[in-house]
């Protein structure tokens, strides 16, 4: 695969995780798919561990989008960049806002995918959690 078709296939992941189209997601990866991060904690690994977290910040954030802000690709990988924003209405235990406030949320989430024959195998995120949980109200800005 090319660099320009692995970056269609992330694009069209996010595409599918910000639709909230989990189906649309399996014949992205393979099946031998690992989250390189070992996934969230307490949750199944790959990428049904993946769909559950994916699920439980829609429940807190129905609204919630993703916009890819970059995209950068070398051989097998691809990076991308991307903005994510929505509102609390269904509670954030997990950024330390149990109760539903609708409050806003906007912060980046950086993501870089392991492609092999157009298929993920591994990969690797990292989202502002510290900046969505100020946003929420789950912690209290240092000041």
């Amino acid at each position: 695969m090319t660099t320009d078709q692995n970056t269609d296939v992330v694009r069209a992941i996010e595409s599918a995780w910000d639709a909230n189209r989990l189906d649309a997601l399996d014949g992205h990866f393979a099946p031998s798919f690992a989250n390189a991060q070992s996934g969230t904690p307490g949750l199944p690994g790959g990428l049904a561990g993946s769909k559950m977290a994916h699920s439980g910040v829609m429940a807190a954030f129905p609204d919630r989008h993703v916009e890819i802000l970059d995209t950068v690709a070398e051989g097998d990988r691809v990076f991308a960049r991307m903005r994510v924003t929505g509102t609390n209405t269904g509670g954030a235990a997990f950024l330390g806002q149990p109760e539903a406030n609708g409050a806003k949320i906007d912060f980046e989430m950086w993501s870089l995918y392991r492609l092999q024959d157009g298929k993920v195998v591994e990969h690797w995120g990292l989202n502002d959690g510290i900046t969505g949980m100020i946003q929420v109200g789950g912690l209290k800005p240092p000041m």
